[in-house]
């Protein structure tokens, strides 16, 4: 591509819809929990109505201009309180990873004891939500996502970057 075509060159922006499909539990590194028993206590604990994640479709409006590599995202997911049926929005930033563009919050406002991950292929396809419920009070926290490898994606490393 010319100088001259680049300057044309628009962002891509556009919607990811998934669902929140998938519960482990991790380490407070980020790496993969391997107890069965706090897998499930995880799928417990997201399921529940005070923080009902699982199963939820995650919403994310995303603008990614590949040439200057300036990129925004936002995801939408419902409020996980069944007391509060609201529709809550959590901007998201740039995770800088290889091999895809992939955005993050960590500890927003609207969901203080989360982290919300969102990346999508260098194609365009293959989008992937995940939502983290960081546990102050247990040896792990509990992942929902829709990606059923998520310890394959490079997103491990930044799961374990503030935990506690």
């Amino acid at each position: 591509m010319s100088y001259g075509e680049a300057a044309f060159a628009a962002p891509v922006t556009g919607t990811a819809k998934v669902q929140l499909t998938h519960v482990f539990a991790t380490l407070q590194t980020g790496q993969p929990d391997p107890k069965p028993e706090d897998t499930a206590a995880c799928r417990k604990q997201v399921s529940s109505p005070n923080s009902r994640y699982f199963g939820v479709t995650v919403t994310t409006r995303y603008s990614i201009d590949a040439q200057s590599l300036m990129m925004s995202a936002s995801s939408s997911l419902p409020s996980p309180k069944a007391t509060l049926p609201l529709m809550l929005t959590i901007q998201l930033s740039a995770l800088g990873l290889a091999n895809q563009y992939a955005f993050g919050a960590f500890r927003p406002t609207a969901l203080p004891d989360t982290y919300v991950l969102f990346s999508i292929g260098l194609d365009f396809k293959g989008a992937k939500s995940s939502v983290l419920v960081l546990n102050a009070d247990k040896d792990y926290n509990c992942l929902v996502t829709s990606d059923p490898k998520p310890f394959e994606s490079g997103l491990g490393a930044k799961l374990g970057a503030d935990q506690k």
